[in-house]
């Protein structure tokens, strides 16, 4: 093995550079082998790091460096950065066989990242056998979010849409944003709200369930006692458990064993990571039972290039497979 940390940049499709900031995905992936094992028994495990500007606020070469000091004995996991926690808590877990042998498929939505604009037929065709889709809003004037919802309802008749605002629509905003569209079309809210504790009166004003992301990530009292709240008032029907934000893999299924006893469904979502963590998730999914849902893996097509074969979404699933080796090149 030449580094047990390895670094790779992927070309970005220019369609989606609005959503990860930039034309190149900078990663990391940490090899780690199962020392506790002899022979043909031996195993290797990897891990991706690659923290997202806006997401995470480590950077990947503040990772990398939390990484070294990792697989030097000085920080324990749960003393890292949340992606590079992550990282770490994969490479272990495959080093030990995690991900060797298939499990079922993931069921997978949709992503369209654009514009009224740019839904064109090409997209469209895309999209065309999703039953759920996520979609982007409050990120462009309410104007262009109802153009893009009206098309979206009209060229897409089969599916159901998650409405994904980032926490920066205003209550009203949002209100208005769905106003006279059939409620029934919208799966869910994903967490739209500027000011979180009026989820609950949006839910009931739009008849549209919540998703939690941000206030999922967010582990402070207050924000525990709002989830707590939202469990209550029955306007949470799913928390988005974005892995690499939340950390390692022991913190994703407290997670999700967290929402279960909030009455919440799970799906798991990335950070456009590559099709490595796409992969992954899908084994991830296959151990939380509360994971019923299609979840938030659609997104190998914004890489022009990547890590191992490609996460393609194939009748609405990511199949799965054994894990791949990433990088397989560099690890020769």
């Amino acid at each position: 093995m030449i580094d047990p940390i390895v670094r790779a940049s992927l070309d970005v499709l220019p369609f989606a550079q609005s959503i990860v900031g930039s034309d190149r995905r900078d990663v990391a992936f940490l090899c780690i082998d199962d020392e506790f094992a002899i022979g043909a028994a031996k195993k290797i495990g990897f891990g991706e790091c690659a923290p997202l500007a806006g997401l995470h606020r480590e950077t990947l070469d503040d990772a990398m460096t939390a990484l070294e000091d990792f697989l030097d004995g000085i920080r324990d996991i749960d003393d890292l950065p949340p992606s590079a926690a992550f990282a770490a808590s994969c490479a272990l877990a495959t080093s030990a066989g995690f991900g060797s042998t298939p499990v079922p498929d993931a069921k997978v939505a949709a992503f369209f990242a654009g514009g009224a604009a740019e839904l064109l037929d090409g997209e469209i065709a895309r999209l065309s056998s999703a039953s759920a889709v996520k979609l982007k809003i409050g990120r462009a004037s309410e104007a262009d979010d109802r153009a893009l919802l009206e098309r979206a309802l009209a060229a897409l008749p089969r599916a159901r849409f998650r409405l994904d605002g980032n926490r920066k629509l205003t209550r009203s905003a949002c209100e208005s944003l769905v106003r006279g569209l059939d409620a029934a079309r919208f799966e869910y809210l994903e967490d739209p709200l500027v000011d979180p504790s009026e989820l609950a009166a949006l839910a009931k004003s739009t008849g549209i369930a919540i998703a939690l992301d941000e206030t999922v990530v967010d582990r402070t009292a207050a924000a525990a006692e709002l989830r707590a709240q939202l469990a209550r008032d029955k306007a949470v029907a799913v928390w988005v458990l974005r892995m690499s934000a939340i950390g390692s893999l022991d913190a994703i299924y407290d997670a999700a064993r967290d929402a279960a006893l909030h009455g919440a469904d799970v799906v798991l979502s990335t950070a456009y990571e590559s099709s490595y963590t796409l992969r992954l998730a899908v084994h991830v999914a296959a151990a939380i039972p509360n994971a019923r849902r299609a979840h938030g893996l659609g997104t190998a097509h914004v890489l022009a290039n990547d890590v191992c074969a490609s996460a393609v979404v194939r009748d609405g699933v990511i199949a799965g497979d054994a894990l791949p080796v990433p990088l397989a090149e560099a690890w020769e």
